[in-house]
């Protein structure tokens, strides 16, 4: 049994729903391939946060900080335009790997970039720029 969007977004807090709205425009990179929704949110920081929801059993995970909330506001933003327009969302390719981070999954090299940036900001940035440089087609 699938969850829909408004089931998801119970989980999260009025406040995040709220922050949530302006942030419908700024959902990219749309996908899903079977009940895994995927979606890119233009946030704070220089490259987007990245969201990932099941809904076949309703886990929801994304790159930004926000370790409070069951659902943040870049997923209600994710959960929202899934429900206003559900056929924006197009047909995914299975996931792949972060270029040149063999055998890390990609939540610890996000983790690990996050932490990366509160230090060194320059090269984190410099280094996604020439990723999203060397690999166009993957990161469009």
């Amino acid at each position: 049994m699938s969850l829909t969007p408004d089931e998801l977004l119970r989980y999260a807090p009025g406040k995040v729903r709220e922050r949530a709205q302006p942030l419908r425009g700024q959902v990219t990179h749309r996908e899903r391939q079977g009940e895994v929704v995927r979606a890119r949110v233009r946030g704070s920081r220089p490259a987007p946060y990245r969201v990932r929801i099941n809904l076949q059993n309703g886990e929801v995970s994304c790159s930004c900080p926000d370790e409070y909330n069951a659902v943040c506001k870049h997923a209600a933003a994710t959960l929202l335009a899934l429900r206003d327009d559900p056929t924006s969302f197009l047909p995914g390719t299975p996931p792949r790997r972060l270029p040149k981070v063999d055998g890390w999954a990609d939540a610890d090299v996000e983790r690990l970039l996050d932490r990366l940036h509160g230090l060194y900001p320059e090269v984190v940035t410099d280094w996604a720029r020439q990723l999203t440089h060397e690999g166009e087609e993957e990161w469009s």
